[in-house]
């Protein structure tokens, strides 16, 4: 009967470093996306209304948090 293969300390270090890769990316890209997404509402000068439109989507519902609990550089 074969015995399953173990990990090893290197393996899961190993892992451990592709994951905080990994999540670096995706926080770089989001971190990418929130500045280009800014710099649109800024160049359209459509901030009173995206902040009027949020605001009304959610104070619909008093379940969600709200956007301003969120950190957006306007």
């Amino acid at each position: 009967m074969k015995q399953k293969k173990t990990l090893t300390k290197h393996d899961l270090k190993r892992k451990i470093n592709d994951l905080e890769k990994t999540i670096f990316f995706i926080g770089n890209r989001l971190q990418k996306f929130e500045v280009v997404f800014n710099d649109f509402v800024d160049m359209t000068k459509q901030t009173k209304k995206l902040e009027k439109y949020l605001d009304g989507k959610y104070k619909q519902s008093k379940h969600k948090q709200g956007w301003r609990g969120f950190t957006i550089s306007i």
